[in-house]
């Protein structure tokens, strides 16, 4: 979706849009979208910047941290985003310093804001940096793979590595008090 420039005025013009399954790619391997995301917001303008403002909803299928499985989760982004014309922003100078209120800025080229790339940008910063299927997931066997929630495998236990048996009971030290 594109957001025309020379038409927004400083009140706000609304947009939304939804985007169907498989239309946001994220190029993640853990994490893709499931499902359809849905764009609402105001888009609005002053002097040359553009800001952007609204939120995406969508549903997305990430791996278990510990088993792997596939789980599908919520997600709800809010996002507040301004943009400045790339030529403004290319008069900038390499060893000029970043300010804070420069931080949420970005460029656009032309006379439009392309609303897809800070769709997937914004989707992409919000993914849970770990996930996992339940809290009492056992995860993988180390050995041979297998899925410890749905089988137990006969692979041997080890034993703590002795270097870090101190460690192990001044842990157990701990619990007991």
């Amino acid at each position: 979706m594109r957001i025309e420039v020379e038409n927004l005025t400083a009140a706000g013009e609304p947009f939304s849009h939804t985007y169907g399954p498989g239309e946001v790619d994220l190029g993640e391997e853990a994490a893709r979208v499931a499902g359809e995301t849905a764009v609402k917001g105001r888009a609005s303008k002053k002097g040359e910047e553009v800001r952007l403002r609204g939120s995406i909803r969508t549903s997305i299928e990430v791996g278990c941290a510990r088993c792997l499985a596939p789980q599908n989760a919520p997600l709800e982004v809010e996002f507040d985003t301004s943009f400045i014309p790339q030529s403004a922003a290319a008069g900038e100078t390499d060893n000029v310093e970043l300010l804070a209120e420069n931080m949420g800025l970005a460029a656009y080229e032309g006379d439009a804001i392309d609303l897809d790339e800070l769709v997937r940008e914004q989707v992409v910063l919000a993914l849970p940096t770990r996930h996992l299927c339940r809290e009492d997931c056992k995860g993988l066997c180390a050995t041979c793979g297998a899925d410890l929630n749905a089988e137990a495998c006969s692979c041997e236990r080890r034993e703590v590595d002795p270097r870090w048996s101190a460690l192990a009971d001044w842990k157990n030290k701990d619990r007991e008090s």
